[in-house]
């Protein structure tokens, strides 16, 4: 092998290719759901193939979904700092002086260098490969990359977050009655 040959199977190593498994569907344009603490209800329609994959899903209250950020940016994808909860403060128009700028991966954003959604939400129905859920913050025509149902095991029940994060949480608290996680 070749130098230049070898540099490139150095460089191809790094690269991870998926390939989608389904779409999200959903009527609500983007602000509405942009917009929405809770989310909006919706559809996952898995391509035909992988219907088989989903029998037994129907007994799971919930399920995790991992999506790809198709509208994320080239620029929006080199962000290494943000400021939590610009969502929650837009749309409760609350002001977060005390959240400060930390690193993207301390965050929910969906700018960062791989745009990568996880998102936990009720499951419905099940007909055939349409999984109609609700809690959905994901476009229409978001690409599904994996399905997992959401167990009691995955529940850590004593964690610790920053005193900002608190902060903010109990700002939110007092006007809505549940923190948008």
């Amino acid at each position: 092998m070749t130098q230049k040959g070898a540099q490139w199977c150095i460089l191809m190593k790094d690269i991870i290719s998926f390939t989608p498994i389904g779409y999200i569907r959903v009527s609500e344009t983007k602000d509405t759901i942009r917009n929405s603490l809770y989310g909006v209800k919706g559809r996952i329609e898995l391509l035909p193939e992988y219907s088989e994959g989903l029998d037994g899903i129907e007994e799971f209250s919930h399920i995790i979904v991992i999506a790809y950020l198709h509208d994320v940016q080239p620029g929006q994808k080199s962000v290494l700092k943000v400021k939590p909860f610009r969502k929650i403060a837009r749309v409760l128009n609350l002001d977060f002086k005390e959240v400060p700028v930390v690193g993207v991966f301390c965050t929910d954003s969906p700018h960062r260098p791989n745009p990568i959604a996880l998102t936990i939400v009720k499951l419905l129905e099940r007909r055939k490969n349409v999984l109609y859920v609700s809690g959905l913050d994901l476009y229409d025509g978001t690409p599904v990359l994996d399905i997992k149902p959401y167990t009691p095991h995955r529940v850590i029940p004593e964690i610790s977050v920053p005193e900002w994060y608190i902060s903010a949480r109990n700002k939110v608290l007092k006007i809505v009655e549940t923190f948008p996680e």
